[in-house]
């Protein structure tokens, strides 16, 4: 066999070095990702179950039970903004309280807590639906935060138009706000009118209707023109009630 000559064991030998450099990297890139899935599987382990806003006092009030998990998950996964929102869900019972129930103090640590919670999973993952709805409601619920509450009601609509969940707690909150000359809000409002008819949820619209406006009672007519319901939500709050 010829022996190789000093200039082809020169060439050989980066080669080697090479493989070297290869391997650190596979290495390096296989801690990475191990990491990553240790991070992955730890914010999983300690999640809740909130993966939507509550619409109801009753789910509000369950939510709290999982106040400490979420905020933990929502610690670890740090750059994850549903879990964010989630930590944030588990204060909806605020929108449901009576406001003096625990006093300013116990409601102000409750604000500290879930403002920041809300701002990062808007930030964050601003598509959620929730959240928004959630801004929306405290807006409305404590107007010294400083948010525009018909805006963030926008922003719920405009991630998630057909969000059938949100459509009690939507509509409900329309009452408090004056939305009949906005186009597109009398076009989110009307479809979820028409949700909460099909799914005979008439309690909801009466107590909406009867608390708006005249201009925004005057659109939920519009909408729900020869409608049944019409007849009996004009009857006013002497209205006989009706099983949803």
């Amino acid at each position: 066999m010829k022996p190789l000559s000093d200039d082809a064991v020169a060439n050989a030998r980066p080669l080697g070095h090479s493989w070297t450099w290869f391997r650190a990297a596979v290495l390096l890139l296989a801690g990475f990702l191990g990491l990553q899935c240790v991070w992955l599987l730890a914010a999983e382990y300690w999640r809740s179950t909130l993966r939507q806003l509550p619409t109801t006092a009753l789910a509000a009030s369950a939510a709290v039970q999982q106040r400490d998990s979420a905020a933990l998950a929502a610690s670890i996964g740090l750059v994850r903004g549903e879990l964010w929102a989630e930590s944030a869900f588990s204060y909806a019972n605020i929108l449901f309280d009576d406001p003096g129930q625990n006093g300013k103090t116990n409601l102000a640590a409750k604000l500290a807590s879930l403002g920041p919670a809300l701002q990062r999973a808007l930030d964050r993952a601003p598509t959620q639906s929730g959240a928004w709805l959630l801004r929306a409601g405290l807006a409305l619920r404590y107007p010294f935060l400083g948010f525009n509450a018909l805006d963030a009601l926008k922003m719920s609509y405009y991630t998630s138009p057909s969000a059938q969940e949100l459509a009690t707690l939507r509509v409900a909150f329309t009452s408090k706000l004056h939305w009949s000359s906005d186009v597109e809000m009398r076009q989110f409002v009307a479809r979820d009118l028409r949700v909460l008819l099909a799914q005979k949820r008439v309690s909801v619209i009466a107590e909406t209707y009867d608390a708006s406006s005249p201009p925004e009672r005057e659109m939920i007519e519009q909408t729900l023109t020869a409608q049944p319901i019409l007849r009996w939500l004009r009857s006013g709050p002497s209205r006989k009630s009706m099983t949803d």
